[in-house]
């Protein structure tokens, strides 16, 4: 074999190389995408649970403060 078949066939393995671990990179991004979506999903939908307790809180409160305020006037 010469030394020009060697140096080709080194390189294709350099480039086949190249394009796995692109690929794989490509593939980890997509998947930390899904998740990053997935996580914000997850956070709405606590808020979204949460806001009604919150409220429902802020009431009761507000009831409080105002008999406070009628026995102090």
């Amino acid at each position: 074999m010469s030394l020009t078949a060697v140096i080709l066939i080194v390189v294709l393995v350099l480039l086949g190389a190249y394009a796995v671990s692109l690929y794989n990179g490509l593939v980890r991004l997509k998947h930390g995408v899904s998740k990053a979506w997935s996580n914000i999903d997850v956070l709405l939908k606590q808020r979204h649970d949460e806001l009604p307790k919150l409220v429902e809180t802020c009431k009761q409160y507000m009831q409080y403060e105002g008999a406070t305020l009628e026995r102090v006037i």
